[in-house]
């Protein structure tokens, strides 16, 4: 399956700073080495708790966020990335030919125009429709806007009216303000205003979690013909395993600005490898007040602060199968099964059989 967006080492950090001359003392790393592939035209979800970095890796893949440091490669060939690889590994990484590489295929080098010229491949959909969208703008002027920036030919009004009718809106919608809209329909025309170039990837940004539970299930509805239809690739980012489970192929665990577990979504379900994954999935309710789940697998602490994250794993302080090597050093993301990957030293160590004996049941998706 071809690569479609990849990134190596993806680090974004936001400078603290202090002291009456405001001087950088320190930093908050929210997105701290990711390593993360999205194939083309699967559905790549990304999950984690508040505040883990999952809008923070998204805005900087699109370039919202200039990252800080590593390699964002977007339909790039293997030999361009092995050979940026090696060059880095070599004792004068500052190459021309390095140089030169990084700023024709590295997405994260892109300025100006270059930049511009991506945007239209890769699109976002924000969390809040009711802030992303401006209230002084009608509904044509907000969709036709991308078309008018990016030089598109044609009659715009008929590319408008299109696209509102793509996501279950009509003509009648044209003339409107934001305001005069319900959160379901302020969403769809945001998904029709980042449809509006074309792109071929969208990174939706928990999608549904401002609206209303049936409402969740008009969009993600919504969202699943589109992609169809139109061959669109998703990274998804969302809090909601449930959600995950109906819309994504793939599943990406994220902790404290760094990927811990990523595998097929019916194989986390099956067999979780990370203790916080084991955890997350514990705490999915049961949609029937008769039935009786398991125990939730409890996390002590509280989540450590991306400006002084623990050494070692980010999670042994919370861990209760944690070791003294954890504290030490970070465990890479390896692959342990085909296609499970897992940054945790007691699969990696200790078995690939997971955490759980038996297989978990997956709750009803959507």
């Amino acid at each position: 399956m071809k690569t479609l967006l990849e990134t190596k080492n993806l680090k974004k950090y936001f400078p603290v700073t202090g002291g009456v001359f405001k001087r950088k003392i320190d930093d908050v790393k929210a997105v701290d080495g990711v390593d993360l592939k999205i194939n083309e035209g699967e559905c790549l979800g990304l999950v984690g708790e508040s505040g883990c970095g999952k809008t923070t890796l998204g805005k900087t893949i699109m370039r919202l966020n200039d990252p800080t440091k590593g390699h964002i490669f977007y339909n790039v060939s293997e030999e361009i990335k092995q050979e940026i690889e090696e060059l880095e590994k070599k004792e004068n990484s500052k190459s021309r030919r390095l140089f030169e590489l990084e700023e024709k295929y590295c997405l994260a080098e892109f300025e100006g125009n270059r930049l511009k010229k991506m945007r239209e491949k890769i699109q976002m959909v924000f969390q809040d429709p009711a802030s992303s969208l401006n209230p002084r703008m009608l509904v044509k002027s907000i969709i036709g806007e991308p078309l008018a920036v990016h030089g598109y030919e044609g009659d715009n009004r008929e590319r408008v009216l299109d696209l509102l009718q793509e996501v279950g809106l009509g003509g009648e919608h044209l003339y409107r303000y934001p305001h005069e809209f319900s959160g379901g329909q302020r969403q769809r025309i945001a998904i029709a205003r980042a449809l509006a170039v074309d792109p071929e990837m969208l990174v939706l940004d928990e999608p549904t979690s401002a609206l209303d539970v049936s409402v969740q299930a008009q969009i993600l509805n919504l969202l699943k013909r589109l992609q169809d239809e139109l061959g669109l690739t998703y990274l998804f980012i969302t809090h909601d395993l449930t959600v995950a489970d109906y819309m994504c192929d793939r599943i990406a665990v994220m902790y404290l600005g760094r990927i811990v577990e990523q595998t097929r979504m019916e194989k986390l379900f099956e067999s979780p490898m990370h203790p916080y994954t084991d955890a997350l999935l514990s705490s999915i309710p049961i949609p029937d007040p008769k039935a009786r789940g398991e125990e939730i697998t409890l996390i002590e602490g509280e989540v450590p602060s991306p400006r002084n994250p623990p050494s070692g794993c980010r999670f042994h302080p919370r861990c209760p199968y944690a070791k003294e090597k954890c504290g030490q050093k970070y465990p890479p993301l390896e692959e342990v099964d085909e296609g499970h990957y897992v940054s945790c030293w007691y699969p990696l160590e200790d078995g690939r059989e997971g955490l759980t004996a038996k297989s978990k049941e997956r709750p009803e998706g959507g």
